[in-house]
């Protein structure tokens, strides 16, 4: 229990500096710049901001006049990034936004198609199953993969045509390629199929341009989270240029999911977007060539790199299956004693690690840079070395990249 203030701080600060002296490939997380962090403190972080979906204008609360302007101009900012009419930004978190989709849109009994979790999909409708009654009346199966980690076209096409599903959710947190929307969007367009994409993980590299719209590509709405590749504050957001889908979504979210949301989170995000309007192209395709050095370098020490053969990854993350070293979670574990912070696969298969490339891009590091990083992993996985070595060494390494790149 805290007594005062001091302490407080004091443990904020061990924090700080732990983490300054890790290499973070945690790829559900980024770096925010100064900026972004000293626009998380403004008075809006007090007020409530409570509006009408189709009527933002009218305030339940008194006082926002220029909460309800800064709000509509970050509206448009988001809009013109993504190329969307539509944009809400009142879910908290990329989570809230897809169940506001899938509760909006769907009727009791529909079936949706999305990545199960042992593919590193979000699991969004497999999650909210777990309520008893929207077990009862959502219905899920999984799309199809290769060993590449692609969604098979040719067996997820077999399985609409079999399935008849009501709605699609391409996107997850292990994405390694684009997704075939194109393809995929023919045959909703036939079948009264509503397409989704959860781009929590790819939104930076949408933004930025390196990434495929979905949107763009024909999907009916987009949803997620914009502190992963997007640096920005840990937020979501929702966007779409279907009117009547908007509406539906919008009033399923507010007030019955989310009546707060944050205003605090507005000025950052809308200092994080104008950061990926200059420098997102920048930025997003030296994230994507340090993923691929990276796998590279893996595979030449000796690791099972997912999707070798296609090029390691076209985003922010690769994929390494280390079953032949021992467990994803244990393995995770030594590596954080090393300082090196990555994911397991969250109790699934147990079997892979998911290493990210977003934070220590932003932090500067360059692709020859990942052959240290690799070697790291070696030294952890494969030679057993003792933990705390290997940190002291990388320590040292993390002393040259303490600066946020890519900022106003």
């Amino acid at each position: 229990m805290f007594s005062n203030i001091e302490e407080i701080d004091a443990l904020v600060e061990k924090h700080i500096q732990y983490r300054e002296n890790c290499l973070n490939l945690i790829a559900s997380e980024n770096y925010s710049s100064p900026a972004v962090r000293n626009h998380l403190t403004s008075d809006f972080g007090n007020r409530y901001g409570c509006y009408p979906t189709i009527n933002p204008a009218s305030r339940e609360y008194r006082g926002n006049k220029y909460i309800h302007e800064f709000e509509m101009k970050t509206q448009s900012l988001v809009g013109e990034v993504f190329g969307a009419k539509y944009v809400d930004l009142r879910p908290i978190g990329g989570h809230i936004a897809g169940v506001a989709t899938v509760l909006g849109l769907l009727s009791p009994g529909d079936l949706v198609l999305e990545i199960s979790l042992k593919d590193w999909g979000h699991g969004l409708v497999a999650l909210m199953r777990e309520a008893p009654h929207l077990n009862r009346t959502i219905r899920v199966e999984f799309m199809p993969f290769t060993e590449d980690r692609a969604i098979d076209l040719e067996q997820l096409t077999k399985m609409i045509h079999e399935l008849k599903p009501k709605m699609l959710i391409f996107g997850g947190s292990g994405m390694l390629w684009p997704e075939p929307i194109a393809e995929i969007k023919v045959i909703a367009e036939k079948e009264g199929i509503i397409l989704c994409h959860d781009a929590s993980h790819v939104t930076g590299l949408i933004a930025g341009g390196v990434f495929p719209n979905p949107l763009q590509q024909g999907v009916d709405v987009m949803f997620g989270s914009t502190h992963k590749s997007f640096p920005g504050p840990q937020g979501g957001f929702i966007v779409t240029n279907r009117f009547e889908m908007f509406e539906r979504i919008g009033n399923t979210l507010g007030s019955s999911l989310v009546t707060s949301h944050h205003l605090n989170r507005l000025p950052a995000l809308a200092v994080s977007m104008l950061e990926i309007k200059k420098f997102g192209e920048d930025y997003g395709a030296k994230i994507v060539k340090n993923s691929q050095a990276l796998g590279k370098y893996m595979e030449q020490d000796g690791f099972k790199v997912i999707g070798a053969r296609k090029g390691y990854s076209q985003t922010h993350l690769i994929l390494v299956d280390v079953s032949e070293f021992g467990s994803g979670l244990q393995i995770s574990k030594q590596l954080e004693e090393a300082n090196i912070l990555c994911s397991d696969d969250f109790g699934q298969l147990d079997k892979e690690i998911r290493i990210g490339t977003a934070e220590v891009t932003r932090m500067g590091i360059q692709e020859g840079d990942m052959k240290f990083i690799a070697d790291c992993f070696k030294r952890i996985i494969v030679n057993k070395e003792n933990p705390s070595g290997v940190a002291q060494e990388v320590n040292s390494f993390t002393e040259s990249y303490r600066s946020c790149k890519y900022v106003l």
